[in-house]
């Protein structure tokens, strides 16, 4: 006798390609078989899906928890009720804060998550040597942190200008790897417009996917060099959007497409889904809901070597979901380990041990105090920051290097970067286009890669009473406004995730986006993911680190 039969439906096979009337045998969390209705075997439970179509559980093929603002178990617990059953997590922003403790502390806190939450060793801890951090990560530590079963892998390779130049300490972390993992090592790629000779010596160093294309001809280009590319659609990079309609059309095969939401907000992920509302979007640009499901599900367990997901078949994880309607991807219930998830139960409110040592370390990483901070931080521009600006891309996290002359001074606002680990004073500031700020200020502690204090705003004043709140809270983010506090999240681990669960994130994510909203920031831009990405200098054209103006395509200062 098996546990439970699943019965009626329409069951996407992966491997034909097609739906097939099926029922779903399911034996201790695993599926026992998939049988006609003619065939029986006896089954403690029977559930009736008649009229519905079930596809496999959808996975994430990279993604950053740390920038929902909640912890691993919170976090898993959301994005299963839309039917993400497995994640691919690359905690590179914790580990720029704490280090190789930061994976250690991000698996433990993961163990016994709802849903399965699989690591990639972040691979660029610092990021780049432009800008302090608060952690590192070495060759050996990627070694030894091999030895975990949840880690798959090296995380995105952003230093792609050190593998072109064979740097040393890039390739010592390659060949750990693959020291530690043989022939089965897998390695995150990240090479925005990387092209060429440039991309073929890249990917030849042993990189496995990109999810950074943000345009069909980087896409086609990355395809028929043989690897993966993962489709981004987050709280701020929409790229699949901008990508499925060619890639329809263009007839290419699309057993290396995956789908990621790297970084999404959780109250973004509440309102719009999460790997559902990139299948739900993939379809609505064209792409066929066999290739889109199947994009969402098998290619990414292919990509990782997770022999035991992505399909509904026997002997695989009992991971599924059931649709009311395949081409809205409209969920009817989420199926994990053989168990119907009880979708309509509230957030609940985990506890944590912040007692543990690394803990502790996490929960005191703002290296401030206020009165390091004041309002003439953000009244002196350098010669660069007189002459350059940074534009922002609405939809992309690509920006342009633009002249402060052709700016029109309505559309601009300071940006600042504050490093807040080594007690460095670094305290860098220039002009950002595209913002739409138009009075007070936003500062958050969640500022990639390095996650230092960043801030925008129009008044140098309002600026310093956000940065001086973050401070108060050892992280966060907080809205200003006639030198008043509107809106605030505190953010105490590492300074980038809450200790509360998504109902209290969701809340306060909801009071700060009217806060920022009420500062005129428009409603094409987000506000807080955006902002975030204004200091990461590996993603073109021009970013602001705490040690100044980068241009990211000569990877240098201006």
């Amino acid at each position: 006798m098996v546990d439970s039969i699943f019965f009626g439906a329409e069951v996407l096979n992966v491997f034909t390609r097609r739906f097939e009337k099926k029922d779903i045998y399911v034996k201790d969390k695993k599926i026992f078989a998939l049988l006609d209705s003619k065939e029986k075997i006896a089954a403690k439970n029977k559930i009736d899906c008649r009229g519905k179509k079930i596809v496999p559980g959808f996975i994430d093929a990279h993604n950053h928890i740390e920038s929902s603002n909640l912890l691993p178990p919170a976090f898993a617990e959301e994005v299963l009720k839309v039917g993400t059953t497995s994640l691919i997590a690359d905690c590179h922003e914790i580990a720029n804060v704490l280090g190789a403790d930061a994976v250690r502390l991000m698996i433990e806190l993961s163990k016994g998550s709802s849903s399965d939450i699989f690591y990639m060793i972040p691979s660029c801890v610092p990021a780049t040597e432009f800008e302090h951090s608060g952690g590192k990560i070495t060759a050996s530590d990627i070694e030894d942190l091999c030895k975990y079963d949840c880690v798959l892998g090296l995380g995105e390779m952003m230093n792609f200008p050190g593998v072109l130049s064979g740097d040393r300490e890039i390739f010592a972390k390659l060949e750990a790897v693959k020291k530690a993992r043989g022939k089965f090592a897998k390695v995150d790629g990240h090479a925005p417009l990387l092209s060429g000779l440039d991309l073929q010596k890249y990917i030849a160093a042993g990189i496995s996917t990109d999810h950074e294309c943000s345009s069909f001809e980087e896409v086609r280009e990355r395809l028929e060099s043989g690897i993966y590319v993962i489709l981004r659609q987050g709280s701020s990079a929409r790229d699949l959007e901008k990508i499925v309609p060619s890639l329809v059309k263009s007839g290419l095969p699309l057993s290396r497409i995956c789908f990621c939401t790297d970084d999404k907000r959780a109250g973004d992920i509440i309102e719009e889904g999460h790997i559902d509302s990139n299948i739900r979007n993939a379809i609505k640009c064209g792409m066929n809901p066999v290739d889109a499901f199947v994009a969402g599900s098998f290619n990414a367990a292919k990509c990782y070597s997770l022999d035991d997901r992505g399909a509904i078949a026997p002997g695989r994880i009992a991971d599924f979901v059931i649709l009311d309607d395949e081409k809205s991807v409209a969920i009817n219930s989420v199926v994990k380990n053989g168990a119907i998830v009880d979708r309509g139960r509230a957030a609940t409110e985990f506890s944590y041990n912040v007692e543990e040592p690394i803990m502790q370390r996490a929960l005191h990483s703002v290296h401030l105090t206020e009165d390091e901070i004041s309002e003439k931080d953000f009244t002196s521009l350098s010669a660069a920051a007189k002459k350059f600006a940074i534009k922002i891309i609405p939809g992309s996290l690509n920006t342009k290097k633009v002249p402060v002359s052709d700016e029109p001074r309505e559309d601009t606002c300071y940006l600042s970067v504050i490093e807040r680990h080594q007690r460095t004073g670094n305290k860098a500031l220039c002009i950002l286009s595209g913002y739409g700020i138009k009075k007070g200020a936003i500062a958050m502690s969640h500022g990639h890669d390095s996650h230092n204090i960043i801030v925008a705003g129009q008044s140098p004043i309002d600026m310093a009473v956000a940065v001086k709140k973050i401070i108060q809270m050892q992280g966060g983010i907080a809205v200003c406004e006639g030198q008043k506090i509107t809106a605030s999240l505190e953010l105490p681990v590492a300074g980038l995730m809450s200790l509360k669960g998504s109902a209290h994130v969701t809340a306060a994510h909801k009071e700060l986006l009217e806060a920022a909203r009420n500062l005129g920031i428009p409603e094409d831009v987000e506000p807080f993911v955006t902002l975030s990405f204004m200091s990461l200098p590996v993603i073109p054209e021009i970013r602001l680190t705490d040690a100044g103006l980068f241009d990211v395509g000569n990877f240098s200062f201006l």
